[in-house]
């Protein structure tokens, strides 16, 4: 069986189904646990060993290497799944340095309490994305994907163009800043979206028998939403405390 989806994560992916072990809920719970964990780990040591005083130029090398590293490591796992589980592990890793970047900065910005409260909604919003496609609430097809996919290009769309409207000092009045606001809501609820898509994913390539070796490959890409989710919502929490 071969499965298309809309998160980039599963482009190189060739979902074919063959005898042996097979791909079950349990070992992607397991390895998605395993990688968060990770994440989780490597983002509190690291975000605890900043110090911001002094500035954050020390910092930008970290923050853009780590990420190349970590869509560089999603990459390599879905061309190899027989190594997926390396590249998953090194990819938490990556992912885990910059996110506890970007969480020290906030933290130091806002308030230690940003990054719990964004924790705590984001595994909040995992939970009702699950239960709403358990349920049958929402139902995931060709033309939710298809949507989906041309609501990421237009959100991709519309942050380079208020990247380019900030290099000239948009952000500084109310259009930008609203525009800027926008694109944060529209974000978070893309990338909660986004999940009934990983859901759907595992469903099916565990009901089609998929080799064992491609729950490294689910669980990376159910990982990459997460994080993605959680920074949208430490975003959008930031803005609603800037405000007050």
């Amino acid at each position: 069986m071969r499965l298309r989806s809309s998160n980039p994560v599963y482009k190189y992916g060739d979902f074919t189904s063959v005898g042996g072990d097979t791909a079950s809920y349990s070992g992607v719970v397991t390895k998605t646990g395993i990688l968060l964990a990770i994440i989780a780990g490597v983002a509190m040591y690291f975000g605890s060993t900043l110090d911001f005083t002094g500035g954050i130029g020390n910092g930008i090398f970290t923050v853009i290497l780590a990420p190349i590293i970590a869509m560089i490591m999603v990459i390599l796992a879905h061309r190899n799944t027989e190594m997926a589980w390396a590249f998953s592990l090194v990819y938490a890793a990556a992912e885990g340095i910059f996110l506890g970047f970007i969480s020290a900065i906030y933290a130091y910005m806002y308030g230690n309490d940003i990054v719990l409260t964004a924790l705590v909604a984001t595994f909040g919003v995992l939970s009702a994305m699950l239960f709403l496609y358990s349920s049958g609430v929402i139902r995931v097809g060709s033309t939710f994907r298809r949507f989906m996919m041309s609501a990421l290009f237009g959100l991709i769309g519309a942050s380079l163009f208020l990247f380019i409207f900030a290099l000239f000092g948009g952000l500084s009045s109310q259009i930008g800043y609203s525009l800027y606001v926008g694109i944060v809501l529209i974000s978070v609820v893309v990338s909660s979206l986004f999940l009934l898509i990983d859901f759907d994913n595992v469903s099916k390539l565990v009901n089609a028998g998929a080799s064992k070796e491609y729950e490294w490959s689910l669980s990376l890409g159910l990982v990459v939403t997460i994080v993605w989710l959680y920074i949208e919502l430490l975003r959008l929490i930031a803005i609603i405390a800037g405000d007050r």
